[in-house]
């Protein structure tokens, strides 16, 4: 946690039960990244792929009403409209969310818009404002952004073979290429999911990546942000570790012909959870980072064919969840699902708007932060019998002087 400190010093002195007080009052500072907030995700519910957010009261309570039409209208409000938009991805502090969308004039870019207040239901429009790419211009298809944990520097693929970076606060003009893998990126869908790369909460020196070959790659050695992107880094200076060749796994499961993607960090970025059809299945695995690094699936046992469908996972901001979408009724019609880190899969909550009807996906989870608070100042505390001797003293040389200055002028 950064902090910085300002130093006060109190200019009256006064009495205080004999005592005087000095002190520093240091600011509070926000912790990334925070409690659990909303989960904002994309539906068709209106026929158009728009992001909602879904109050997280309702999320894993008994008779919530989530699933009928007036608990899913009570627990949900709309957040974008006008356009498909796709890949919602939560600032640090939860107040920004950035994400993709065809909405200038049918090219993907990449937008932020505030996390509140929430659109009226009648709302056509929204007050997002297009980051990647200068209105009007094309400059490229951008998809699936994400943003360092200085809230500031957001990556995102730009036509399916570099890492770009934007700086949020100085838009399009910031635009420029951070990393292009030899291999490309994984290829966008229609709605740009599949292809994101996540910087690490804790370590914004490195970032997770998905390869065309559907490989999750660790990308470090990224320049701190710092007020200007970090572009033209030489590509020596970058390291690129295939993590899915050197995840250690199950020995009944392999990476040939196997496809991860959709990866999300832990909140200590010790961990990454993502989707993979790897053990013949296309379930959530979770990573254990480090020299040797191991995987396993997020629910033990689920490491088999023939086990539901489960992708696009994220934690939930204290690290004890994680939502995730799954098809219903065996169809690729996608419902969110949120299920506690440990517990049996059968204990799942869906988050949904009345589900089988829309398509809702890619759920992304809020970080909330406690308001600001003034933290217990340090205090120096000083006798004011002290004090009044230091005054006594200082008058004293001062009389002496002026004595000296009248014997002076006697003379």
């Amino acid at each position: 946690m950064r902090r910085a400190e300002r130093l006060m010093w109190l200019a009256a002195a006064g009495w205080l039960g004999g005592w005087m007080v000095l002190a520093t009052v240091s600011p509070a500072a926000a912790a990334y990244p925070g409690a659990n907030g909303d989960i904002a995700f994309v539906s068709t519910v209106n026929n158009n792929a728009a992001i909602y957010q879904v109050n997280p009261d309702y999320v894993g309570a008994a008779g919530a009403g989530l699933g009928t039409a007036a608990g899913d209208a009570a627990a949900t409000t709309g957040l974008t409209t006008g356009a498909v938009d796709a890949e919602p991805f939560y600032s640090p502090t939860g107040d920004e969310v950035f994400f993709s969308s065809d909405r200038a004039g049918g090219h993907w870019a990449i937008y932020e818009i505030a996390q509140s207040p929430p659109l009226a239901p009648s709302a056509t429009t929204d007050d997002a404002t297009e980051l990647s790419q200068a209105p009007g211009t094309l400059a490229g298809s951008d998809y699936a952004p994400s943003v360092a944990p200085d809230g500031e520097t957001v990556v995102f693929n730009r036509n399916n073979s570099a890492l770009y970076t934007v700086y949020a606060s100085t838009g399009p003009s910031s635009a420029c290429q951070l990393y292009k893998p030899r291999h490309g990126l994984a290829p966008a869908a229609g709605d740009g999911s599949d292809s994101r790369a996540v910087f690490d909460p804790v370590d914004a020196h490195e970032l997770i990546y998905v390869s065309r070959n559907g490989h999750l790659h660790l990308l470090s050695g990224i320049p701190t942000p710092s007020g200007t992107n970090p572009c033209g880094v030489p590509r020596k200076s970058l390291t690129d570790t295939d993590l899915s060749t050197h995840m250690t796994v199950p020995a009944h499961c392999g990476i040939h012909g196997a496809f991860d993607a959709n990866p999300d960090w832990s909140p200590n970025g010790t961990e990454v959870v993502f989707d993979s059809t790897r053990c013949g299945g296309h379930t959530l695995w979770i990573v254990t980072l480090g020299t040797n690094p191991s995987a396993a699936p997020l629910w033990p046992g689920l490491d088999a064919p023939g086990q539901p469908i489960d992708t696009e996972p994220v934690f939930s901001p204290d690290g004890n969840y994680v939502a995730y979408s799954q098809p219903v009724n065996g169809s690729q019609v996608f419902d969110n699902e949120v299920d506690q880190v440990g517990s049996p899969l059968t204990s799942e909550t869906d988050l949904s708007l009345s589900p089988g009807t829309p398509i809702n996906s890619q759920p992304d989870w809020q970080p909330t932060l406690p308001a600001e608070t003034p933290e217990a100042p340090y205090a120096l505390l000083l006798p004011v019998v002290g004090l009044v001797t230091i005054g006594a003293l200082l008058g004293l040389q001062r009389r002496r002087r002026a004595r000296r200055a009248a014997l002076s002028d006697d003379g």
